[in-house]
């Protein structure tokens, strides 16, 4: 009988136990009542806390407008392309919102040129992915360069990481609107009157549609740069409860989430977090209007064919996620290229002076104007501080 490098001769017995123990539904039960049972007294505590971590790092959006070369329009194409990595990669729920806090805030205070917006989008899922996943999860050098087909080297990788952190004094964690989501449900089932008992009952619904609405607002900059994580958290909430129509009233969740936020915040803070009922409904109205990305689409979907009808699990379908977790990503095409072209604007000018400028049929042979070539090119320096 062979035996490990172990000194304990039933080490990989106990941990094929821990294995079986920890797949068991009814122990995670009893460990998740657990855990909320001993930090339901500091909720107010944590809460304070993320508070104030969200208003020291939220970002800017006038200065990510100010931005040259990169423009709001091609950050969904390179969510959708981060948010699709995270699944193939199996990463937790608050890597990718982490990774768009530090995308947004990095643009909140470098100029990011164009060809390396991917460079810095898989950096910052990267960086993310170290700060919140387990060990095996995160991807290694070589696996990055997979990922964007060999773009970008180690070493700019490298360069990348650092030139983030130090932009952003090293302060990576940001609260993420799934932290808030958990906070506020935590704290509406703590009572004990019938709408929390409603909401205690189908917690597990309203949870995962908040985050899915959730995910979905942060394509969207005109909702994402609006409200910030724990406002996007707490109308994800009451759409999810709207969506669901359980019999709550949802003013008594707002009055609730404003109380909270004046115990929890210094004055100064508090008129910019506040919600109103009317910032529901335009979120509200707007769901229904909201296109979802593909990679979004994909992980709903998988998830919702995990299992059969009659609850037994899918062989088929685990055999085709664990080989579409082998097939790398597709690439932007679009929002990538290694120099920036012209403008539409600036290809219909160019080809009315080119038509213009044509000899006629007449007999004048000169030649028309030369093509200039272009002096745009660009360095892989570091970016400049906006």
């Amino acid at each position: 009988m062979a035996t490990n490098n172990s000194p304990d001769a039933f080490h990989q017995q106990r941990l094929v136990q821990a294995q079986n123990k920890a797949n068991n539904p009814f122990l995670q039960q009893l460990e998740q009542k657990c855990h909320n049972d001993s930090v339901a007294e500091y909720h107010i505590d944590v809460l304070e806390h993320l508070f104030t971590a969200e208003i020291q790092t939220l970002p800017t959006l006038g200065l990510i407008e100010q931005q040259p070369e990169i423009k709001l329009s091609m950050r969904p194409l390179l969510l959708d392309f981060l948010f699709e990595v995270g699944n193939i990669l199996n990463l937790s729920r608050s890597t990718f919102p982490l990774a768009v806090s530090l995308i947004d805030r990095y643009c909140s205070t470098r100029i990011v040129k164009k060809q390396h917006y991917q460079l810095l989008g898989l950096t910052s899922l990267w960086i993310s992915c170290k700060n919140l996943d387990s060990k095996f999860k995160i991807p290694t050098l070589s696996d990055l360069r997979k990922i964007c087909v060999d773009s970008y080297t180690k070493e700019l990788f490298i360069e990348m990481e650092k030139h983030i952190l130090k932009s952003l004094e090293w302060v990576v964690n940001a609260p993420t609107y799934d932290a808030f989501v958990d906070s506020f449900l935590s704290l509406l089932t703590s009572g004990s009157d019938s709408q929390a008992m409603i909401i205690k009952h189908n917690i597990q619904k309203i949870k995962v549609t908040a985050y899915y609405l959730g995910e979905l607002f942060q394509f969207y900059p005109n909702i994402y740069f609006d409200y910030s994580s724990s406002r996007i958290a707490i109308l994800a909430i009451m759409s999810a409860i709207s969506l669901s129509k359980l019999p709550i009233n949802l003013m008594t969740i707002l009055h609730f989430y404003n109380n909270v936020l004046a115990v929890s915040t210094s004055p100064q803070h508090f008129p910019r977090l506040v919600l109103v009922i009317e910032d529901f409904q335009t979120v509200f109205q707007n769901i229904k209007f909201l296109a979802i990305p593909n990679s979004l689409q994909q992980k709903y979907l998988m998830n919702c064919r995990r299992t059969n009808p009659n609850g037994t699990s899918d062989g088929n379908r685990n055999g085709a996620l664990a080989a579409n977790r082998a097939v790398p990503p597709k690439t932007p095409k679009v929002s990538m290229p290694l120099t920036p072209g012209p403008s539409p604007e600036e290809r219909i000018d160019r080809k009315r002076r080119e038509t213009l400028d044509q000899p006629s049929l007449g007999g004048n042979n000169a030649p028309g104007p030369k093509r200039m070539k272009s002096n745009d090119t660009t360095t892989s320096g570091a970016p400049h501080r906006i």
